[in-house]
């Protein structure tokens, strides 16, 4: 492959080029996992996302297949969504048995991804475009999204992109491959953003590069090997899709087929009128490409965001569609700004060359001075068009950062009280308490992630067992604003074995009923 001739745009770092890259990483990492501390002491609890990845955390500690009684007894979670990556969170588990560590961890990950991106700019753009961009793209709409939504398996994904990003962006296409492999291994619909990565990467093939040749074979030559790399990467992408959600999933997910394939709800309308039916959507494609700096439009690597906006926008589901909330746009980010990166890399490289396309065949004479042959370098050999392009890619997506600030969720780290237990803290905990460890529970979503260390726990919703214990939180939107006035009477009367159930717990809306005989056993 191409990866061994040297770059010109990869020049020896020096020390100080490595601060803006540290600093974007340090501070997305401090102020991530200050939220997360924060959102779990305040028990916080957007969806049942987190109980569920620290379930399957917990059985792969143990070896064990991912059973998640969470999602219904017995259900596999590799038959929801295909991301055996999931088996690190085993090792983390059994390094740090708690939800938080799962959370701490997305935060790194996600922080750590600015990493490469940084440096790119800070090699493109000088330390202080870098910094800016750097701070911008760990603390962007997407990844602010996932660190309030709390766990999901995309936290594997963002690095991996991040650094495929900058390994296209400069023309090693061995490295961007190796780093796109394993996305399949995180998510299912993963392998189709691994395609047009593939066929972002043959077109850029075709196209050639914008560089001097290297010494390494004829040019033609060169721009086949690319082109070739890039269809194999393709073809990869696609028949890892289809193998999961055609065979994998099917044969592991109770329902016997892929539970996320596109819902409908569209009618008769077109294809185009469901892209872009909602205000939602539009807004979303907005930010989008203006955290591409407008620019990264124009660079294949964009054609990244299609399939994961084609599967959110033509599915019936709102919460697929927005930009302020949930971890979906969070794959997105990395692409959006590699893609940005990979157009001024483009003008940048052009101004690379201009010297030696530039320098005089034969010896200057000598009355004439050095000065009048040197040819521009660097950024003043780039027309002034492409400047104002690189400084409007730049301006954009801070700017955009800094008017949606507000919007997001991280903005609450400035509220007086942040992260301060609830005052129902103490009820909280003699609700654990009065559960022995090793019981089954049976709760809503109010405390169900901070159950799951000690017990195996099953949610109100999907539960066809009864449990050892029933928790009842009258506070937990699960519930949809009509919880049970009494939790015994409500688990008796709803017991697949016609037991019967007492309270033992009623204090600040918890409820706790303990299974004290069963007709069956």
């Amino acid at each position: 492959m191409t990866d061994a001739r040297p770059r010109p745009d990869r020049p020896r770092a020096q020390p100080l080029d490595l601060l803006p890259a540290a600093f974007a990483v340090v501070a997305g990492a401090v102020v991530m996992i200050a939220y997360s501390v924060g959102q779990w002491r305040a028990m916080q609890v957007p969806s049942w996302d987190l109980a569920i990845f620290s379930e399957l955390a917990k059985a792969y500690s143990r070896l064990e297949a991912p059973i998640v009684p969470i999602k219904g007894e017995g259900y596999n979670l590799l038959g929801d969504h295909f991301h055996p990556m999931l088996v690190l969170l085993g090792l983390v588990w059994r390094l740090f048995p708690s939800p938080l560590a799962l959370l701490v961890l997305q935060d790194l990950l996600l922080a750590v991804s600015a990493w490469p991106l940084t440096r790119l700019a800070t090699r493109l753009l000088g330390r202080l475009a870098a910094t800016a961009l750097g701070l911008f793209y760990v603390l962007s709409w997407g990844l602010q999204g996932a660190v309030a939504a709390q766990f999901h398996e995309i936290a594997f994904a963002v690095p991996l992109l991040a650094w495929a990003a900058v390994a296209f962006a400069e023309r090693r296409w061995r490295s961007c491959a190796l780093w796109l492999a394993p996305l399949v291994l995180v998510k299912e619909d993963l392998g189709l953003t691994v395609l047009m990565a593939g066929l972002a990467i043959a077109l850029r093939g075709r196209q050639g590069d914008p560089q001097q040749p290297s010494r390494r074979g004829p040019a033609w030559w060169r721009r086949l090997d690319t082109v070739r790399l890039g269809l194999v990467v393709a073809a990869f992408g696609l028949g890892a899709f289809l193998l999961t959600v055609l065979v994998l999933l099917p044969a592991l997910s109770p329902s016997g087929a892929w539970e996320y394939g596109l819902s409908g709800g569209g009618g008769n309308t077109s294809l185009v009128a469901r892209l872009l039916s909602s205000e939602v959507k539009l807004q979303t494609l907005v930010m989008l490409v203006c955290t591409a700096g407008l620019i990264g439009l124009f660079s294949p690597w964009m054609a990244l965001v299609l399939p994961t906006l084609a599967w959110r926008f033509l599915s019936s589901n709102e919460f697929y569609w927005g930009w302020q909330n949930w971890h979906y746009n969070a794959v997105l980010i990395p692409i959006a700004l590699g893609a940005l990166l990979d157009v001024v890399a483009r003008l940048r490289a052009r101004a690379d060359a201009a010297p030696a396309a530039h320098s005089p065949s034969a010896p200057a004479p000598e009355a004439s001075p050095p000065e009048a042959h040197r040819a521009p370098s660097g950024w003043s050999a780039v027309p002034m068009w492409a400047r104002w392009a690189v400084g409007l890619g730049v301006v954009v997506p801070l700017v955009t950062g800094l008017a949606t600030a507000p919007d997001l969720p991280l903005w609450d780290l400035r509220r007086p009280g942040y992260g301060a237990a609830p005052a129902r803290a103490q009820a909280a905990a003699r609700v654990m308490d009065t559960i022995p460890d090793g019981a089954t529970v049976e709760t809503d979503l109010g405390l169900l992630a901070y159950l799951v260390p000690e017990h195996t726990v099953y949610w109100v919703g999907t539960a066809d067992v009864d449990a050892d214990y029933v928790v009842v939180d009258s506070h937990s939107s699960a519930w949809g604003g009509n919880p049970p006035t009494d939790a015994a009477s409500w688990a008796t009367a709803r017991s697949r074995t016609d037991a019967t159930y007492e309270l033992v717990l009623d204090t600040d809306g918890y409820q706790v009923a303990r299974r004290i005989s069963s007709d069956s056993a």
